[in-house]
Parts: C-alpha cells; structure tokens; sequence
C-alpha cells in the first residue's frame, strides 16, 4: 500500500506507530535521538518542534489512516492534517498517512511535512514490521521542509524525501529546501533518501536597465544509529539548475546564489547546498554502513546589450557553493562505504560594446570520516568546478576553493580524494590515496597532503 505524503504548506501530517508505549526498552533509543517510546514522549518530542499536542487528532486502533480516501469498513479514518496514529501490540497492523490536499494554499511561503513513526516494542515486533515514510512535494514554493522521525527494534525503517521546485517568471527568484531524516533501530535496518531539485529560468527582453536575481538553498540531513547489528543505507541527491538571460538596450546585471542561506535546523549560515550524514553503529553493532551523496549546481548567465554595462556574478565565497559532511563509524566486521561527489559548472556569456565585469566563485568542501569497519571499506570523495566565460575580458575574475578530506582508522582501508578545477578550458586535476587525505585548491595554493599521489 503506498504511503505518500505531499502537502502544502499547513499540511502537516504526524503518524506515530506505537505500540504499548509503557512497556519500552530504555536502551532502544542510541544518542542523539529522540525517545519515541511512550505517549508523553511523543508529546514532548511534538512541543520541541513547537507543535501543540492538543491541536493533534488522536487515532487508536489496528488500521488507522489519514486522508482523503478511506480505504473502508474496518479502519479508523480521519480527514485532519495533524495526526497522532497509535496501534495496538496486535499483529497485523496498520498506520497509513495520505497528506495530499485537494487544494495548494499557501500561508507565509511555506509547504512543510513531519512524519513520525515508532513501531512496536515488545514481542509483538518482528524482524517483518517497517516503518515507511514519504514526503513528497512539487511546486514553486519558496520554501518547502520536511521532516521524518522514526524508531524500530527488530523492524525496519524505511523513509524517503522528494523536494522538487521550478520557477518561472520574473525576478528575484529564491527557493529553500530543507529535509531531514532520523532513523533508529536495534536488529532491523535503516534506509533514508532524500532528493531535492531545485530550478530557477529567467528570460527578460527590455529597453531599459534589467536586473536578474536567482537564489537557492538546500538542507538535507540524514541521522541514523543501528544499535545491534542492523545496516543503515543513505542516498542523498542535490541539484540546482539556475539560468539568467537577458536582452536590453541599458545595462544588466545578474546574480546567481550571491545571498546567504540560513537553515532552521542549524544556527550557522549554510553554504548553498549542504548536507551532513551521520551513521553509527556503536558498542557490539556489527552492520554494514553505506552512503551516496551527491551535489550538484549548474549556473549560466547570457547577456546581450548593444552599449550597455553587464555585470555577470555567479556564487560568493563566504557563503556559497557546496558543503557535505559524512561520518559513518561501526565495528567488526561490518563494511563502510561511501561515495561522496560535487559538481559545480559555471557559465558566463555577454555581448556588448559597453563595460563587462565577470566574476565566478565556486567554493566546495567536503567530507568523509570513517570509524572502524574492515580493509574492505570503500571511501571517495570527487570535488569538480569547471567555470567558463566569454568574453573572458575586462573586469573578469574567476576563482576556486576546493577543501577534501577522508579518513580511515582500520590498518590496511585507504581512501582518496579527487579535485578537478578547470578555467576556460585550462586546469590540471589533482588526487591522492592513504589512510588520511587533505587535498586544497586556492587560498594557499593548490596540495594533496597524507597520501600517495
């Protein structure tokens, strides 16, 4: 049965799948996560993130479901969009949230989804029960956020964040995503994916003076602990495609992710996509850990003015660019892998006979840390900036920082790190492999240091 949940912005749908609350194991919850293991915890966790508990539908039984259309005779349904779903220690179970309302509204620019979910503790539980979850969102909403919450023993957990927004039309554009998603479970497995997309298009045809302006923000985060035995599994994939064109007689100027990104979930200013991944498996854990992320930007700007002044700018380096941060730790024999990758192309194009002024910055960092595991782990992490100009004359400036770093503690794993860096087609790429890697490129020059090149 599909579980899908796609809202606008008061659509906020919480389902909890919890089964005799009272009798919860303490130690199931690992550090950093919230204890899903009663009614009054569930509450506390729902006042942390400033919902009221008393504005929640409570729904109490073997089939609960939240949504337009209730499946039938037997289940316990309701329409409400802030739910509270709790069953039984019965087997089979049921909790289903289908949050898609009819209707798009939109109240201060905001779609936002919280799922939380919390099988059951006691024997009831099988190695059978998932936990599923799926936020899902589409639109042109300047903001979107989603939150996923979930806490098994035996079971699985299983969750998965789809952001998409396209925007059209004039300027400025901005657009922020956030999505985040914390996973626990003991002998059952945890796997998380989170995509987000974000698409800004531009096109102005005037006689007088244009100014283009496209900002986008992206936030994932992916929490998970598996505390005796279980793998966890993390896909994270973020893509931002912003084009700028412009005809005028006058002047034009064009900006593109020049403006600071502040996320609600962290209190430090956020590079233009950032993401932080945490695995663990701690004390006897022996699961697998595996991660992908992936980050992509993709910038062109085209201007086009008989005598005017262009002035291009793409990316800032105090707060732009990509930032990812993976920290996986196990023990063995369990395996670690993870594949880390940044992709920024930057492109820039004016045709006049006034003044041009170009200026590209593409600052990335990234981030790979793993603990324990066996020589089998797999660690890399690839870093690209490839910037383009033309004409490439007058005020022009085009410039880099690439920081990688990997880490290994097992004797005999290695990992490596890759940059490549090309301006107007020139650049050379750089790597190296060891048990600890830094590889930099700009501000002090361009070095690998603690590996083998």
């Amino acid at each position: 049965m599909s579980r899908k949940v796609a809202t606008a912005l008061v659509a906020l749908a919480l389902m909890i799948m919890a089964g005799a609350p009272a009798r919860a194991a303490a130690s199931e919850t690992g550090a950093g996560h919230t204890d899903l293991s009663s009614l009054p915890k569930i509450e506390a966790y729902l006042n942390s993130i400033g919902i009221d508990p008393g504005s929640v539908v409570v729904q109490q039984g073997q089939f609960n479901y939240a949504g337009p259309n209730c499946p039938g005779a037997g289940w316990n349904c309701t329409t409400a969009n802030r739910v509270v779903q709790l069953t039984p220690a019965t087997l089979p179970a049921a909790n289903i949230v289908d949050c898609s309302p009819a209707v798009s509204v939109t109240l201060l620019g905001v779609d936002e989804c919280v799922i939380v979910q919390s099988s059951v503790l006691d024997v009831a539980e099988t190695a059978s029960t998932l936990n599923g979850a799926s936020c899902d969102i589409d639109g042109s909403s300047g903001k979107q956020r989603c939150k996923i919450r979930q806490q098994s023993k035996k079971g699985s957990n299983h969750a998965q964040i789809n952001q998409r927004t396209n925007q059209r039309g004039g300027s400025p554009q901005f657009a922020k995503q956030e999505a985040t998603i914390d996973q626990t479970s003991e002998t059952g497995n945890n796997t998380a994916k989170i995509t987000q997309t974000i698409a800004q298009d531009l096109k102005t045809k005037s006689t007088t003076e244009v100014t283009q302006q496209q900002d986008a923000c992206q936030y994932a985060k992916v929490n998970q602990a598996s505390t005796m035995g279980g793998s966890s599994s993390s896909d994270v994939q973020q893509s931002q495609f912003q084009s700028e064109e412009a005809d005028s007689s006058g002047d034009i100027d064009q900006f593109q992710n020049t403006a600071a990104c502040q996320f609600s979930d962290i209190l430090v200013v956020g590079r233009n996509a950032t993401a932080d991944v945490m695995q663990n498996n701690p004390t006897t854990a022996t699961g697998n850990l595996t991660s992908n992320l992936r980050q992509l930007i993709k910038q062109d700007q085209v201007a086009d003015s008989p005598a005017g002044t262009v002035s291009q700018i793409q990316s800032n380096s105090a707060s732009g660019g990509l930032k990812g941060d993976v920290t996986q730790s196990t023990t063995d024999p369990g395996v670690i892998r993870s594949t880390s990758t940044q992709d920024e192309t930057q492109t820039q194009d004016a045709d006049t006979e006034g003044t041009v002024t170009q200026l590209q910055e593409g600052p990335e960092f990234c981030c790979a840390e793993q603990m324990g595991g066996t020589e089998a782990n797999e660690n890399t992490v690839t870093q690209s900036n490839v910037q383009n100009q033309t004409p490439g004359s007058g005020t022009s400036n085009q410039s880099t920082f690439q920081q990688g770093f990997c880490s290994e503690t097992v004797v005999g794993a290695t990992c490596t790190v890759t940059q490549i860096y090309t301006a107007n087609g020139e650049g050379e790429p750089q790597s190296a492999t060891g048990m600890t890697v830094n590889c930099s490129r700009g501000g002090e020059g361009d070095f690998c240091f603690g590996g083998v090149d």
